[in-house]
């Protein structure tokens, strides 16, 4: 029985141990979609809302464009272009016409009538007869077929979709607490690729290589893509914003810029960090990157609900000023070339919804991303990290990833 009591006691915290390795896998639950749209539909009472999935573009210049095309996504949690969505003026009066194939995303919506897209004429010319609002958020194609079905029963529509935007804009701009799971989830992985960037960046390799060894680790912690096409950017290539072409052999005894982002279910994150290529800062290049990451603590100290973009970006933009780096900063750039935002909101899209002259809330996502591009030197700077605003302040989901000097030194020496 002693032989027992003592393998069973071994056995136990090494099933322990099995059982905190598994992956933490977050999910949106099919009733918060369901609560999304019966929210939006609150805000529109006694009207039919039609929606569409509209196309996504490729590409980092098309990067903010699509971000109004994930409301369709956040509010059924799936995207296939071409699918409409008709929310009727009376509670669960929800209809989801589609197409796709994915018949398991489509269950996951919480959307109980799902019927054929070719349905959906059908059911225009019986809805909007019964319906004495209707409006919008459809392509032309769409919108003029639903303009002349209503006209033919003798009933106007409006020209709400800019109010409908507005409205999911402001929805997704406070994210649930299963949201900040998912973006914990992106934002963890992200910070162990720059774990592996600092462990293996040295002069000779290609940026390629390096964009490679960062999005394996994506892979291999269970994200399903890219917030953006990454950014490695070594030497005069880190003083290019969105430089993304990554095929520049790494110099010795300069910076790199590694802007990168997983995506994980469709939720994102933005996290930068820059390194020494050789393992050390030079003096010069020392100095200038402590005033950096000096600036973003200054915007970090005041970071909390009720605090404005402006506020963090004068906070930041001080320090810069003061250390006499306003030649090739991003709030300063004496060309221009090289000026950027101090900040941005985060969440389905890289570059997510909201609202700029808002004062930050409690539920919020933003970054701090102060930078210096010295274009005359060939090098250039930016520190970004992501937090969630909250009640007593903010997380920095990003604290993951080393931020200091001495701390990347180290770990680029394999200490």
């Amino acid at each position: 029985m002693r032989r027992i009591l003592a393998a069973l006691a071994l056995l136990f915290p090494v099933l322990a141990f099995a059982q905190d390795a598994k992956p933490f896998l977050p999910v949106i639950p099919a009733t918060e979609f369901a609560a999304r749209r019966l929210e939006l539909q609150a805000k529109f009472p006694a009207t039919l809302l039609l929606l569409e999935a509209d196309p996504l573009a490729a590409g980092m210049d098309n990067i903010d464009a699509n971000t109004p095309v994930y409301d369709f996504f956040y509010l059924t949690g799936y995207h296939s272009e071409g699918d409409f969505l008709a929310l009727g003026p009376r509670p669960k009066s929800e209809i989801l016409f589609t197409d796709s194939k994915h018949e398991d995303a489509v269950s996951k919506s919480g959307v109980a009538d799902v019927r054929p897209r070719k349905d959906f004429d059908e059911y225009l010319k019986q809805a909007l007869g019964k319906s004495g609002k209707i409006a919008t958020r459809l392509r032309e194609e769409a919108k003029e077929k639903v303009t002349d079905a209503a006209g033919k029963a003798g009933v106007e529509v409006e020209s709400a979709g800019k109010k409908i935007w507005e409205t999911i804009t402001r929805l997704r701009m406070i994210k649930s607490p299963a949201e900040l799971d998912m973006m914990r989830k992106s934002s963890d992985a992200t910070n162990k690729a720059h774990l592996e960037a600092m462990k293996f960046c040295k002069p000779g390799m290609n940026e390629k290589e390096l964009q490679r060894i960062i999005e394996d680790k994506f892979k291999s912690e269970g994200c399903d893509g890219l917030g953006f096409p990454s950014i490695v950017g070594s030497g005069k290539n880190g003083t290019i914003l969105h430089y993304n072409e990554n095929n520049t052999e790494i110099p010795k005894d300069t910076l790199i810029v590694c802007d990168i982002g997983a995506s994980y279910r469709g939720y994102v994150t933005d996290i930068t960090r820059t390194l020494p290529t050789s393992g050390k800062f030079a003096p010069e290049h020392r100095a200038a990157y402590q005033a950096v990451l000096d600036a973003q603590k200054a915007a970090e100290r005041i970071l909390k609900p009720g605090v404005t973009f402006g506020q963090l970006h004068s906070a930041a933009a001080k320090v810069l000023k003061d250390r006499d780096l306003t030649d090739w900063s991003y709030a300063h750039s004496k060309n221009g070339s090289v000026r950027h935002g101090l900040s941005h909101y985060v969440g389905l899209a890289v570059h997510d919804s909201g609202v700029y002259q808002m004062k930050l809330q409690a539920g919020m996502v933003i970054t701090i991303e102060p930078g210096y591009y010295n274009k005359d030197k060939a090098f250039g700077i930016r520190i970004e990290d992501i937090y969630i605003v909250t009640n007593e302040g903010f997380e920095r989901m990003s604290s993951g990833a080393p931020r200091e000097v001495a701390e990347i030194e180290k770990l680029m020496a394999g200490k």
